[in-house]
């Protein structure tokens, strides 16, 4: 892809994020405003129980539709739908207030969700995980700035015009969405660039069974729904106690717009400064247990001093942690689950047990309000059930802890190939990993990785096994030039968990030489993951160039697989580079050279391009380490200098240099002599793209001479040649 559309890309992305969170913001102070001025306080748990049905319904379908159709062609049709819906919500209110309300409310349960959690799966597909990390940050920046936008646009709405006014704007959010949303896809060129290799078959895992079979992950779910069940019975505290304070439904709405607003800033500024600290010092569940800790203390501090700004500041503190600091340990707590399991259940926990949370609260609410407590306490009773629940959930996330750490060392191992374990900074699962690391044989995951075994190591300490892997990973993401290089430059060859660190160095200009030194060592054991990043069209432009620097290093065919399909990239240099590796190889071992048809293929396909090219193309990088087979191809236009080259794998190499040479001579006689040679030498369809390109319309057809004549007429030319070339040389120099 090029940068240009990545960037577009990414603004479309941020834009949209923006309005979709702009949305959600104003939306959920316009929905609690209408229904609030329309409804009692007491018909709220009703509601809550019919919206988490119709969120959990409207989940399933959703999942599917994405599951079989994939969500960047049902999410821009979900918000063009919800926009619609808007209108025409905003169009009836005049002559069904109560209806419009109620409608808003399972409006926002069934469409909220589906589409933030949707966005972001269309994010995840469109941007490489590595690559992305810097764009996603800009993403979120984006949704931050548009909740304060629309919660900023909810407070005057309510302050100039009426409540249901919100309605107009928020659908304008949703068909912006609409829009941004269906430009989110990769371009045509750029999906067919990409390789595709076919998934192994596998029985896809029932969730529910999934959680069945999963300790650590119930329990990971229970938490999530009592969380909900705690947020639930608050946010009725907070709405009963606006309602005594605010009767009008502009008043409301103006309130709920700076409430949800203020809660978006604060938990800006909490995710910014708090949440990488935490998780480095104090690690994951600690810093998911500042929710419950924070809802107990609140909570008690509001049944002493009732109130509306303290059951505001409990109820807000608890939404501003859940999003920040709770959701960044949260995340975090699925890293050991093996992909397969956490994709079956994953949806499940985040959704269906958060709204089966709300059905929960909204239960014990009816419950409370049946009996009568609720009107007879000031609600205390609601305040008191939710100070319980969070010493549930403080007490969960403690058990919480032991679950991760066993669940983490068991598929450690598992895992490793996937982790990134470079940028691991939560402090207990680097703690796990390190101790593991320790303790743990990984010879079969050596085994698994190599094709050629290591020579024997001398025998090492227990603190050196654990130090070696983990501090030479640490050294390597330094910023240090310095400790990069002492870290590759060690006479242990790169361990199998250092491959993928080591190939992202390619992408520094300082320190690439000693990663291409450093992977050429262990090159043998790492050709697939090599390929791989070479192959990826999202991967750095650097590091595909570099890559077959090592892989020329590699006599095997799978070396050779791997170049040949690097041939098709979309950047010359790659291809150049290409071409060199197999080049290298091939001339040590010629037995590897690829099929002459796949050959052609390449060649005539870098004929055409060089004909669209309107500049000549330019090599960013010095080879110093060329080998002397290859710098025989050497030519002051780079394009013949890589076709000649692709052309030696499969015809007779020194002949074809001699005919190479000769074009770059004025003497008419022998240019001609090498245009006859390659004229009889080259397959029809290659041969023409050639010669055109070489001497344009002004080729003769000639009447053909054998093959092996001409080849011996420019042998015998070759001092005449190597003389004149120099001489040429010379002049321009």
């Amino acid at each position: 892809m090029q940068k240009s559309e990545t960037d577009h890309l990414v603004l479309s992305a941020i834009v949209s994020a923006g309005a979709m969170i702009a949305f959600q913001v104003g939306g959920k102070a316009t929905r609690d405003a209408l229904f609030l001025s329309n409804f009692p306080v007491t018909a709220l748990p009703s509601m809550l129980a019919a919206s988490a049905t119709i969120s959990i319904i409207a989940v399933l379908a959703a999942s599917r539709l994405i599951s079989r159709k994939g969500p960047s062609a049902v999410i821009p049709a979900a918000f063009g739908a919800s926009s619609v819906l808007l209108i025409v919500e905003w169009m009836v209110y005049g002559t069904a207030p109560r209806a419009v309300a109620a409608v808003l409310y399972l409006h926002m349960a069934g469409f909220g969700a589906i589409l933030v959690s949707g966005f972001w799966s269309i994010v995840s597909e469109l941007f490489d995980p590595h690559a992305a990390k810097a764009k996603v940050g800009r993403i979120v920046a984006g949704s931050t700035l548009g909740g304060l936008i629309g919660g900023v646009i909810a407070e005057r709405t309510g302050a100039l015009f009426s409540v249901s006014a919100m309605l107009p704007v928020l659908a304008c959010f949703h068909l912006v969405c609409a829009l941004l949303n269906s430009r989110l896809r990769l371009p045509t060129a750029s999906i067919q660039r990409q390789p595709r290799l076919k998934p192994p078959k596998r029985r896809s895992k029932s969730g529910l069974l999934v959680l069945k079979a999963e300790p650590y992950l119930l329990h990971l779910a229970l938490l999530v729904m009592l969380a909900t069940v705690s947020e639930t019975l608050l946010d009725y505290a907070l709405k009963a106690q606006a309602l005594g304070t605010f009767s009008q439904g502009q008043h409301l709405i103006r309130f709920f717009a700076l409430f949800y607003t203020g809660i978006s800033l604060a938990t800006f500024l909490i995710q910014a400064a708090l949440s990488k600290y935490s998780l480095q010092q104090f690690g994951l569940t600690m810093t998911m247990s500042t929710m419950p800790f924070m809802v107990v203390a609140g909570g008690f501090g509001s049944l002493i001093w009732p109130g509306l700004s303290s059951v505001g500041f409990v109820r807000g503190i608890q939404s501003v942690l859940r999003s920040s600091l709770f959701r960044s340990g949260y995340e975090l707590s699925y890293m050991p689950v093996p992909p397969d399991e956490k994709r079956a259940a994953k949806t499940i926990v985040d959704v269906a047990f958060d709204k089966l949370g709300d059905a929960l609260g909204a239960g014990v609410i009816q419950l409370v309000l049946a009996v009568g407590l609720s009107a007879l306490t000031n609600n205390r009773v609601i305040i008191l059930i939710a100070v319980l629940i969070g010493i549930v959930s403080l007490l969960l996330t403690f058990r919480l802890n032991r679950e991760y750490v066993t669940t983490l060392e068991k598929n450690l191992l598992g895992q490793a190939a996937v982790l990134d374990l470079v940028d691991i900074e939560e402090r207990t699962t680097r703690a796990t990993m390190m101790r593991t690391l320790g303790t743990v044989d990984i010879g079969p995951l050596i085994h698994a990785n190599r094709i050629v075994a290591e020579p024997q190591r001398e025998p090492v300490t227990e603190n050196d096994e654990l130090e070696s892997p983990v501090k030479r990973l640490l050294d390597l993401q330094s910023e240090n030039a310095a400790v990069v290089r002492n870290a590759l430059a060690r006479r242990e060859s790169l361990d199998p968990l250092l491959i993928a660190p080591a190939i992202r160095l390619l992408a520094r200009d300082d320190i690439s030489e000693d990663a291409v030194r450093a992977l050429r060592n262990v090159v043998s054991g790492s050709v697939g993951q090599l390929t791989d990043a070479l192959l990826n069209a999202d991967e750095d432009f650097a590091v595909r160039r570099r890559i077959p620097r090592v892989l020329a290093y590699c006599t095997s065919a799978r070396a050779v697989d791997g170049l040949m399909c690097g041939l098709a990239d979309s950047r010359f240099e790659v291809r150049f580079s290409c071409g060199r590796g197999l080049s290298r190889i091939c001339s040590n071992q010629p037995a590897l050279r690829p099929k002459a048809g796949s050959v052609y293929v390449a060649a005539q396909q870098e004929i055409a391009n060089a004909k669209r090219l309107a500049e000549m193309p330019k090599v960013l990088d010095e080879y110093e380490d060329q080998a002397a087979a290859d710098k025989q191809w050497k030519s002051a236009d780079i394009r013949i200098e890589h076709i000649f080259r692709l052309l030696s794998l499969c015809l007779p190499s020194e002949p074809l240099h001699v005919a190479f040479q000769a074009l770059h001579t004025e003497d008419v006689y022998l240019r001609g002599t090498a245009l006859e040679y390659l004229e009889s030498i080259l397959p029809s369809g290659v041969r023409e793209s050639l010669l055109h390109f070489l001497e344009g319309s002004r080729r003769p057809v000639t009447n053909r001479r054998p093959a092996g004549r001409i080849a011996e007429e420019l042998m015998q030319s070759r001092q005449l040649i190597e003389i004149k070339v120099s001489l040429a040389a010379s002049r321009k120099g």
